[in-house]
């Protein structure tokens, strides 16, 4: 089979075409012969074809290189002047001087002969046509961003040169609350008209290029004239004879001033509806103040709750509730609001192996588990935006976020292939969060601007833990009590409130129009309290550092100043800050540790720009993590059935270096995108595990502890996109990751303990080939590859290979047919481990105007497991788990 696979790699051409080129540069002035920055020129062949774009430079100049003896349309736009358009004839080089008119209004008439181009370039603005990238398939808005050059959509975020968009709006507003996912799986894609990409977006709408921290990116939908103020949505009910059901309610409203939502989604096949990244981001966790500041040194510690990700499960439930609504009352204030209700219900059948590498005797362990999952998600936000006068602007942030996760596991222990017990374990999670974000940016003077941003989060965690065993769970807390059927029950109540609060202030002062001085200063509060008690039936546990109550009291007050320099191409941002810690920490028998530090933390950035298309970015920065009031402790703290924790009041700050090297190369026009980076992380005095593992038991006791030795780690990453012809692209990644890093296990008998330097070395790689067909059928073709090499006391080494194969074909245009194919085959040690089909196909059908019937059939080929691969500290981890079988589902959606 290898044989077949490897060849696969190297699917798809490279054509090169050879000729004699001649450079068209020229100099760009306004009417009084100032030069005019940041311009952009666009070169069109004979065929009205686009053959490159560049923005002039800070001197007005721009430059290409073209084949000989052709002749070219010269166009160029800049806001405030009146387009210019020349026709050259390149027989040679040729060295123009060009002066543009100041204009009243920036003229469209030359840009509507264009019309039906692809791409074109307006300013700062690439516009794509959005027809021109449609094959028939394209249901929603999304469908349509994945065909777009440059652009990658992952899961309903939108990016760029690998990087989010900072913002996405309708018409120039913002909707849906600026939930970017929901707009782009509901808005249809047969109401946009342009999608408008803008490559110098400010989230600080008055600070100049150089002030901002990182190149940014911002998409603009239009719609069609005849759509711009409209209901739409669907309707959708289906299922099949058996147990599943598939029932949905969409319904949208927008118009120049006002927007409204309702979504109701209910399944039973693992139609994924609300997902971790959609928590985080209600979560304010890629919030625009985030951006800002003093990133929060202290390492948060509500952040652990995880959203159950078996989209698959043989039996599931998942339902989606949300409503919004958006108004602009005047163009001075724009209010929001958002609130979504998400419940999920799982339930799937399990088998996990662990091998130890125990330095006393290798060991493995199997878990066969049943497990149960059900939870409530509420939240909220609430989003106002005033402008009180042409050089100011406010904006106020309150999000409200609830979840609640109950988590059961019934599990058969075996040891070395020998059942030892059984043990049921119950996690019920509660989460609250609180979070409150006012700014006030203004400009100052001409070329100046100043901000001030609070900040202030509330959070709230209470997982209560229970456990039943048959055999003694951790021996740390001495002899435990048992029933009459001799089992052992073991609770825990865990409480954890964590208050943040933030203040700071940014000034930029634009010295010259190449140079520019930012200063930061604030400061960051973080009050903790954390609680946690042990009961063995009921009854408390005080022996043994069984009790936990620690109040931690952190404050840092930071200041910081960054130069930024811009020579030709070259910008480069210079600076370094100072921060001044305090922290105290209080525990239950009334001790208390406190310690003060101040410390430097340079950073720099430097970005050459050889073209508009092309730049290399280099990075460098420093920064500290201290312990949060769980790493602190000193009592024991349940981690799950079989890893206790314990925290080390000796632990201190560690100090991370990160420098990282990018390169990237976007030509819309040539269809030509290519990227590649790399990351070195240094991390002394790092935070590691220590662990001590009990075989009698099965459980192992872990602390944190400043490692004596540097943790290194290296990460590449390549990317490359090609469409030869229209009807074919081919695209590559690669990603490769190192690390070297040490964990200390430790030896009941003697107390002593071993330093074990591991290593683990991940690479993903994948090609992919796109084909489309008269705008009828798209075909994607590809291959997948991971390895993974684990080394610590014994090697491990995991091979996955997974072709596949994805298919569209518009057989009429009522007739849609889709399908998608691929085949995992995975090795552990140069040994087969596991392999796996999946076929997926549907068929719909427009049987009337707005009317769709649809049949899909998903898991065709029967599988029934899915297996992956982990590496932790002190084990080698491979799970099994089932997954939803065959199914076939029919449904009838309404579309308005």
């Amino acid at each position: 089979m290898k044989k077949i696979l490897y060849p696969l790699l190297f699917i798809g051409g490279i054509q090169l075409a050879f000729s004699q080129e001649c450079k068209l540069k020229g100099t760009i002035a306004d009417e009084n012969g100032i030069p005019v920055t940041d311009a952009s020129v666009s070169i069109f062949d004979s065929k009205n074809e686009g053959k490159g774009f560049v923005f002039t430079s800070n001197v007005g100049e721009f430059e290409f290189k073209l084949p000989c003896g052709q002749k070219y349309d010269i166009e160029i736009e800049q806001p405030g002047f009146e387009t210019y358009i020349e026709n050259v004839d390149l027989a040679s080089n040729i060295n123009k001087s060009i002066k543009l008119k100041k204009g009243q209004e920036i003229s469209l008439q030359e840009t509507i002969v264009k019309a039906q181009q692809a791409i074109k370039v307006k300013g700062d603005t690439i516009e794509f046509d959005a027809d021109s990238f449609k094959v028939g398939n394209e249901e929603v808005l999304e469908d349509v961003l994945k065909k777009l050059p440059g652009i990658e959509v992952q899961n309903g975020k939108v990016f760029y040169k690998g990087k989010p968009m900072s913002q996405v709006t309708v018409g120039g507003r913002e909707v849906l609350g600026g939930n970017e996912k929901l707009l782009n799986k509901n808005l249809p894609s047969d109401a946009v008209s342009k999608i408008q990409l803008n490559t110098k977006f400010k989230s600080n709408p008055f600070a100049s290029s150089l002030q901002e921290d990182d190149e940014q990116f911002s998409l603009n939908i239009e719609l069609k004239d005849d759509m711009k103020s409209l209901v739409f949505g669907n309707v959708t009910l289906g299922g099949d004879a058996d147990k599943h059901t598939d029932a949905q309610a969409k319904i949208f409203y927008f118009s120049e001033k006002t927007d409204a939502t309702l979504i109701n989604d209910f399944n039973t096949y693992g139609k994924q509806v609300f997902d971790q990244d959609d928590y985080v981001s209600f979560m304010g966790g890629y919030s625009e103040f985030m951006s800002e500041g003093s990133v929060l040194s202290i390492r948060q510690g509500n952040n652990s709750l995880g959203m159950p990700t078996e989209s698959n499960a043989p039996d599931m439930n998942t339902y989606n509730g949300a409503a919004h609504f958006g108004i602009e009352s005047s163009k001075r204030l724009k209010i929001t609001g958002f609130g979504l209700i998400n419940t999920n219900n799982i339930r799937y059948n399990s088998k996990v192996e662990r091998f130890y590498n125990t330095v006393e005797d290798p060991y493995t362990t199997i878990d066969e588990q049943r497990n149960k999952n059900n939870t409530l998600m509420g939240m909220s936000r609430l989003r106002l935006d005033y402008n009180p006068n042409d050089k100011a602007q406010i904006k106020y942030r309150l999000n409200f976020n609830y979840v609640g996760n109950e988590d059961e596991q019934s599990v058969d222990n075996y040891y070395d292939d020998q059942k030892i017990g059984y043990r049921n374990n119950y996690t019920d999670r509660k989460n609250y969060s609180l979070l409150q974000t006012i700014s006030y940016v203004s400009k100052v003077g001409r070329d100046h601007n100043i901000g001030f941003y609070l900040r202030h989060q509330y959070q709230k965690e209470t997982p209560d833990y229970q456990m039943f065993s048959t055999t003694q769970p951790f021996s740390v807390f001495g002899n435990l009590s048992t029933d009459a059927e001799n089992r052992y029950n073991l609770n825990q109540n865990q409480n954890y409130v964590v208050n943040t609060f933030q203040a700071y202030t940014v000034f930029n002062y634009l010295v010259t129009n190449t140079a520019n001085l930012k200063f930061k200063a604030g400061t960051n509060f973080s009050i903790q309290d954390f609680s946690n008690k042990l009961y063995d039936f009921q009854q408390l546990i005080t022996a043994n550092n069984a009790v936990a109550d620690t109040n931690l009291n952190y404050n840092e007050t930071f200041g910081d100043v960054t130069l930024t320099k811009k020579i030709g191409n070259l910008q480069a941002d210079l600076g370094a800050g100072v921060s001044f810690f305090n922290e105290k920490v209080d525990y239950a028998n009334n001790a208390s540790v406190s310690f003060n530090e101040t410390k430097v933390l340079p950073h720099a950035r430097l970005n050459y720009k050889f073209s508009n298309a092309t730049n290399l970015t280099a990075n460098y920065q420093q920064a500290y993590e201290l312990p949060h009031a769980k790493d602190l402790t000193d009592s024991y703290v349940l981690q799950s059935y079989f890893t206790v924790f314990q925290g080390n009041q000796n632990l201190r700050q560690a100090l991370t270096h990160t420098a990282s090297l990018n390169f990237g190369h976007y030509n819309s026009f040539k269809f030509f995108f290519m990227n590649a980076g790399l990351t070195y992380t240094k991390r002394e005095k790092s935070f590691v595990t220590s662990t001590v593992l009990n075989q009698e038991s099965l459980t192992q006791v872990n602390t944190l502890l400043n490692s004596d030795f540097d943790n290194e780690s290296y990460s590449g990453r390549f990317m490359i996109s090609k469409r030869f012809v229209k009807w074919y692209n081919v695209r590559g990644t690669a990603n490769i990751n190192f690390s070297d890093y040490y964990t200390y296990t430790g030896h009941r008998n003697d107390n002593t303990e071993t330093v074990i330097n591991n290593t683990s070395f991940t690479q993903t790689y994948n090609l992919e080939n796109a084909f489309t067909f008269n705008k009828k059928f798209e075909l994607k073709a590809g291959l997948n590859l991971s390895l993974s090499n684990f080394e610590s006391l014994f090697k491990q080494k995991f091979e996955t290979w997974r072709p596949y194969t994805e298919a569209a074909w518009s057989v009429t245009d009522k007739l849609l047919v889709q399908s998608d194919f691929s085949y995992r085959l995975q090795y552990r040690n140069g040994e087969k481990l596991n392999n796996a089909k999946e076929w997926n196909a549907s068929v719909r059908y427009n049987i009337a105007k707005k009317t769709y019937l649809s049949v899909i059939g998903g898991n065709l080929l029967g599988n029934n497991a899915i297996v992956t691969n982990g590496f932790d500290n002190n084990f080698i981890s491979t799970s099994t788990r089932n997954v939803l079988g065959r199914y076939f589902i029919v449904n009838l959606r309404y579309k308005f």
